[in-house]
């Protein structure tokens, strides 16, 4: 009866460590951050929080991080993800063409100044349920809403406002609009073409936010900026939710441990750092010029633009219920909430 006893619990401890957290199979995520591995954004944040989300889910979970354009790229990252060829992607919601109007709130100018705002207000949205037509098969883990984008030129120009017949980049639909109200030509380039673009001189300018700069070294093939705030893009680190779904409880629980808000305030307080950084060292180099509109160029252009809010609630489904709570979230921020 003892050896039978005996068996038994030893075949009892034997299954339950066939079961136990410890002898499951880990769960590889393969994150492709797109970008070069000495990109400021993978050494200083995407590269920490995956490193945060593997040492966290030792035996879960673990981030496998594909530096570069190979496995997915600034245009393909979003299939990429849905078609599990890569389980966490990173990429600007305006290059995944209509599916994501909502998020891009933080395109109209002159509302958010601030990376660290307007990327909390996103998220805060999000847990909201405001933007949740738009990721019934998405699910966002981070969000970032950019620096506003200011104007950079080939060329130094007469005047802040010299923009007459100039070609200017523009990346989204809402920023094309802000080009033209100034009286430029928008260009539509994915982010990856605007150094050769503009190497090439096919086009004159670029509307962009300074963080571009160490990236896609900008300062190579630009002289003059304009400071100004013409409005921002959105991005996300993110995944399938069929993905998601399918991660084993515990392997869930250590991505949601780092897709909290605070990883988002991390995020847009690494860009505000990045724009004061990168504006300061290009101002000192050789043959640059900053400069920042006078009050009347500022007061023509505000009235210039201020039919593109107009414009963009018009053309977004819920505009206005939309553009009203990402105000007020705003107002709840700069107070200190």
């Amino acid at each position: 009866m003892l050896n039978h006893l005996r068996t038994t619990v030893a075949a009892g401890l034997a299954a339950a460590a066939m079961v136990s957290p410890a002898g499951a199979e880990e769960t590889k995520l393969i994150f492709a951050t797109t970008d070069v591995p000495t990109a400021h954004l993978n050494v200083e944040f995407m590269h920490p929080w995956a490193e945060r989300i593997t040492a966290q889910g030792k035996g879960l979970v673990a981030v496998d991080v594909r530096d570069g354009p190979t496995v997915a790229n600034h245009t393909n990252f979003f299939d990429r993800v849905q078609n599990d060829v890569i389980q966490i992607g990173w990429g600007l919601h305006a290059a995944v063409s209509g599916k994501f109007p909502r998020t891009q709130v933080a395109n109209v100018p002159l509302i958010a100044d601030k990376s660290e705002y307007g990327s909390v207000a996103l998220m805060r949205l999000y847990k909201s349920g405001v933007f949740d037509a738009e990721y019934n098969d998405t699910v966002p883990l981070v969000y970032v809403m950019f620096p506003p984008a200011v104007l950079h030129f080939r060329t130094a120009r007469s005047a802040p406002d010299d923009l007459k017949g100039t070609k200017i980049i523009a990346g989204s639909r809402t920023l094309s609009e802000v080009v033209t109200a100034l009286g430029a030509t928008p260009v539509s380039i994915i982010v990856s073409e605007v150094y050769p673009s503009l190497q090439r001189a096919t086009a004159d300018g670029t509307a962009t936010t300074w963080t571009a700069f160490q990236p896609f070294k900008l300062a190579e093939v630009t002289r003059y900026h304009v400071e100004t705030s013409l409005g921002s893009s959105t991005a996300m680190i993110f995944m399938a939710r069929k993905r998601y779904d399918a991660l084993p409880e515990a392997a869930r629980k250590v991505i949601d441990a780092n897709a909290v808000e605070q990883e988002t305030r991390n995020f847009g307080k690494f860009w505000d750092r990045v724009v004061n950084d990168e504006r300061e060292k290009t101002r000192a180099l050789p043959d640059h010029t900053v400069v920042t509109p006078s009050p009347e160029i500022q007061a023509r252009w505000r009235q210039a633009m201020s039919g593109v809010e107009a414009e963009w609630i018009k053309n977004t489904p819920d505009g206005d219920k939309v553009m009203a709570r990402y105000r007020a979230v705003l107002k709840e921020l700069m107070a200190g909430s």
